[in-house]
């Protein structure tokens, strides 16, 4: 459960790696000293209380935010020193994705399509909106949709362009629970094509876990591991829930020296 280094990682397999990263609003820490590791394929849910530093970490990973201090490296490059590449393969979708209001949900498609100069894309396009239901409302203008709606919307446009590393913030809170239902299950579909997903979110569909869970709090990481890894290291009792990992987790580590010498 400590913080992997670059060091701890296999080169051949990891995908993401965020070392010591820090970020203060002013004199405010949002983020202390987080460092992981998420591998090809691999599904991560971050996981914490409001205000736990979990979109700020994101859109740190992503490049929208430039820490205070540390590094992010995707694939060996860093990408805060070079933009373009990091917008070709990391895409962030936030918590209220933005749209046009003078495009349908199609143009927006098409939009996408066109600047990231996709070829043959338009079954894979039909396909999305047909699976996330949105095929039959895509000459309709976003603000017309639903949250859920326009969220699946956004999925669809990244999962269009299958980025490198997809990062959702809160995806799951929008979506009726068959939807989020058939999100996870199109996530193991992307993951077995080597698309690495790290998504915060405060609940999960009915018996489904990530491959590894981050626990934050007060802008560090708590803990992570597996949910059997974090059954045994916290002792948890009864059924593995999200409520029940951050409950307990919260309760056992919160005044752990690391937090009382941070206070």
């Amino acid at each position: 459960m400590n913080n992997p280094s670059a060091s701890d990682t296999n080169p051949s397999v990891t995908n993401l790696v965020v070392q010591a990263l820090s970020y203060r609003y002013g004199h405010s820490p949002a983020l202390e000293d987080v460092s992981l590791t998420v591998a090809d394929g691999e599904l991560v849910a971050l996981v914490g209380r409001n205000g736990a530093g979990k979109s700020t970490l994101l859109r740190c990973i992503a490049g929208w935010t430039r820490p205070t201090q540390g590094e992010v490296l995707l694939q060996g490059q860093a990408i805060y020193r070079n933009e373009r590449w990091t917008r070709q393969h990391i895409i962030l979708i936030p918590d209220t994705p933005p749209f046009y209001e003078t495009l349908t949900a199609w143009e927006h498609v098409q939009m996408v399509a066109q600047l990231h100069r996709l070829t043959d894309w338009e079954d894979e396009a039909e396909k999305l909106l047909a699976r996330f239901g949105l095929w039959s409302n895509r000459d309709a203008f976003p603000f017309m949709y639903s949250r859920g709606m326009r969220y699946k919307l956004a999925l669809c446009l990244a999962l269009l362009l299958k980025p490198t590393l997809l990062l959702l913030d809160e995806p799951l809170g929008p979506l009726d629970p068959l939807s989020a239902s058939y999100l996870w299950t199109e996530f193991g579909r992307y993951q077995a094509e080597g698309m690495s997903i790290v998504l915060s979110s405060h609940q999960m569909p009915y018996a489904a876990h990530p491959d590894r869970y981050l626990v934050m709090e007060q802008g560090r990481l708590l803990c992570q591991g597996t949910p059997d890894e974090l059954r045994a290291d916290l002792g948890l009792a009864g059924d593995f829930s999200l409520d029940n990992l951050l409950e307990t987790a919260v309760t056992n580590l919160y005044t752990a020296s690391s937090f009382i010498d941070h206070e």
